[in-house]
């Protein structure tokens, strides 16, 4: 069930998506204050980065991680102009959007609060940090995942409480074909956001691949638990119920 092609790149955010605007009123009352100063860039070594890697980010490309943003289409809130985004308060944002997914009757209603989490997952408040994650995902995405990977482990380095530095470091450790440290990464990544639902669907995902297939489908459905309309999972689920169907799971 592992793709090769399936990263996608994060696009380098000067402030917050339109798509939150419908969330931030519940929080009007409160201050919004200017995301910090960014971290140091630790022990990267930008001899390996050239001049060219560190411009715009790169446009979307298909893949398995995420789908495509609904632009002025369907789940779009045209015209809405978000306050300055504070990273501080990006759990208490997850935490009401997370409930609020697990609650959705369809697909549809789904669809603008998936888009509006995985635009948090993407900000980190730190335009280098952010910057730094884009490029690993372009550099995964054309074949070169040695320098993927050291730039994701002096991401990790520098923030190491970024939930998704490390599934983006799982994700490409999958294509170096090691799956353990993918595992360790996932299980970090969730040690940070247990509802982080892709990264809990990819650990099924890597589990399957081990062997693990009763801790897989167990995955899966707690994938499920926070995305009923998860299709990775629900995949997974489809196919490992049958073969694990009466065991203690």
């Amino acid at each position: 069930m592992l793709g090769v092609a399936f990263l996608v790149p994060a696009p380098v955010r000067a402030g917050p998506p339109t798509v939150l605007a419908q969330f931030f009123e519940e929080f009007d009352g409160e201050a919004q204050r200017p995301p910090g100063e960014d971290p140091g860039l630790g022990g990267l070594d930008f001899e390996d980065l050239e001049e060219n890697d560190l411009g715009a980010g790169p446009e979307r490309v298909p893949g398995w991680a995420s789908g495509e943003a609904p632009g002025d289409g369907e789940g779009a809130i045209a015209g809405a102009v978000p306050p300055a985004f504070d990273p501080a308060e990006r759990p208490l944002l997850l935490e009401g959007l997370y409930e609020r997914l697990a609650q959705a009757k369809s697909p549809t209603e789904a669809a603008p609060i998936t888009e509006a989490i995985e635009e948090l997952w993407s900000m980190s408040g730190s335009d280098t940090v952010d910057l730094l994650m884009s490029r690993a995902t372009l550099f995964a995405n054309e074949s070169d995942v040695d320098l993927s990977l050291a730039v994701l482990d002096a991401v990790v380095d520098i923030a190491p409480e970024e939930a998704e530095a490390w599934y983006l470091r799982a994700k490409v450790n999958v294509l170096a074909g090691k799956p353990e440290r993918a595992l360790a990464d996932l299980r970090q990544a969730l040690n940070l956001d247990d509802k982080h639902y892709r990264a809990i669907t990819d650990l099924g995902l890597v589990l399957e691949q081990l062997g693990a297939k009763k801790e897989a489908l167990k995955a899966y459905r707690q994938a499920l638990a926070v995305n009923p309309y998860m299709d990775d999972a629900q995949a997974g689920v489809d196919a490992l119920s049958r073969e694990v169907e009466g065991q203690d799971i």
